[in-house]
């Protein structure tokens, strides 16, 4: 939904870099939308959702020619192509207004034009490749760990270190760094607001890292994701790059899979891939096409034959699929349900002012979404990245001073019991000793000074802490509860 409202306002995110390339792409498809067929705000998001379902295919056929470019065999590519196809993250994320699938269709078709680019010595495609892969920063800011992959692939390829093959590689990265950061610093040096929601944006972050911070605790949900987010590939990684060194040492499939390995490693370092599963994308176009190229060598010395490791493989991954999707169902259902009740948050918002202050846990962006396309003007205390912490006692006190109404809506299923989410649901519960509440609705609820003799309902807000909640603990994922 955040996606959704700056592509209709056609303003860049705070986030990183912005994701200029996602948010104005979705801009202009929502300006025709709106000028031939007079699609109105609400229903912009479905734009913006079957722009990214009509990717999901073209990514699948972009990553099929990059692992056929780089292995020279169809075989090859195919299984690569399937192993992406089948991951759940790639499944999930292919219906939803998120950077994920089109970076990828954007990686892969930016490594398949620079590949060809050295392979041919053709400035154009070399230059064109790194351009791509530029912008592709302003999709998906982890593109940008691939950038190794400009300076060294040319050497493995066999350039020499000569004049002009030099010349090619700097000018490849001159090209990369500019489309890469060209469009952040033109919003960041022009646009003061953008620089000041910015900074609030990278304080939320150091903050949000100070609780969470990066510890070897974290590498049991990382290695659990990593692995659910495409089990046969993260199996390979045990094997693949060391045979294929002791095969034919360093080679361009290699270095692909050198690459594309170490940035999902760099994720380790960003304190939300512990409770973000599909972060693991990143890394997978460059990993797959190594490590199906040794699954169906290895099969193939058990089978005896290439067409039989196809066969073999394929069979694999389609049972792999369908037990993570009995595994998966119940919480890719509650990923698509939860998302079909943001949409619905607009019926919630009627119970208060239109200048109304909501506290409303994973709907903050219901909040956010419902303010930017309608008549109302609600704000949000929020949550993940925007949690005050302990300064919500005081956040909500200057509201109250000011003459803002402060709502909180205690529906449990906006409460989650899993992720960081678990660690800011006691602070809610210490509002209990800090305000006084009136009802407004079955779960709204408006915060009073304690003092006020019109706001004593009782909120019992302590029945949103886990261990007030086996029922909905157990439903949380392995290594978020």
């Amino acid at each position: 939904m955040d996606y959704t409202m700056l592509s209709i306002a056609g303003y860049p995110s705070s986030m990183a870099l912005g994701r200029n390339l996602f948010i104005f792409s979705n801009h202009f498809l929502f300006a025709i939308g709106r000028s031939l067929f007079n699609v109105q705000p609400e229903n912009a998001y479905l734009i913006f959702k079957y722009a990214v379902v009509a990717q999901a295919p073209l990514a699948i056929v972009a990553c099929w020619i990059l692992a056929r470019d780089v292995s020279g065999s169809l075989y090859t590519a195919t299984i690569a192509a399937l192993l992406i196809a089948f991951s759940p993250v790639f499944v999930l994320y292919g219906g939803q207004v998120m950077t994920d699938v089109p970076s990828v269709l954007l990686l892969a078709t930016a490594l398949v034009v620079h590949l060809r680019g050295l392979r041919q010595k053709k400035l154009w495609l070399i230059l064109l490749g790194a351009a791509l892969l530029g912008l592709g920063v302003n999709l998906r800011e982890t593109i940008g760990f691939y950038f190794p992959w400009l300076v060294v692939a040319p050497f493995v390829l066999g350039w020499k270190f000569e004049k002009r093959e030099l010349l090619y590689v700097v000018a490849s990265c001159v090209v990369f760094v500019v489309l890469a950061f060209g469009w952040f610093g033109y919003w960041f040096l022009t646009d003061a607001y953008y620089r000041w929601v910015w900074n609030g944006w990278r304080e939320s972050m150091r903050e949000e890292s100070a609780r969470h911070p990066v510890e070897l605790a974290n590498l049991r949900p990382y290695f659990l994701f990593y692995f659910i987010s495409a089990p046969l590939v993260f199996l390979t990684i045990l094997f693949a790059p060391v045979l294929e060194w002791r095969k034919r040492r360093m080679t361009p499939m290699l270095l692909l899979w050198l690459v594309g390995f170490f940035a999902n490693v760099l994720l380790f370092f960003n304190y939300s891939t512990t409770v973000n599963w599909r972060y693991f994308l990143t890394g997978l176009p460059a990993i797959t096409p190594l490590g199906a190229f040794w699954l169906l060598r290895v099969a193939e010395t058990r089978l005896g034959n290439v067409q039989r490791a196809f066969v073999a493989c394929t069979g694999a991954m389609v049972l792999v699929a369908v037990i993570l999707f009995i595994y998966m169902r119940p919480i890719s259902f509650e990923f698509i349900e939860r998302r079909a009740m943001s949409k619905e948050y607009k019926h919630r918002l009627e119970h208060v002012p239109a200048d109304a202050v909501m506290i409303s846990g994973s709907q903050t962006i219901a909040v956010h979404y419902w303010a930017a396309i309608s008549d109302g003007n609600w704000q949000a205390i929020g949550t993940g990245g925007g949690w005050p912490g302990d300064k919500l006692f005081l956040t909500v006190e200057n509201y109250l001073k000011e003459g803002r109404r402060v709502f909180i809506d205690i529906d449990p299923r906006w409460w989650l019991p899993c992720g960081w989410q678990r660690d800011e649901i006691p602070t809610i519960v210490r509002l209990e000793e800090h305000f006084g509440f009136r009802r407004v609705s079955e779960t709204i609820y408006e915060l009073r000074p304690i003092e006020d003799p019109n706001a004593r309902d009782h909120v019992n807000l302590k029945r949103l802490l886990p261990e007030n909640r086996p029922e909905d603990t157990k439903r949380c994922s392995p290594g978020r509860s």
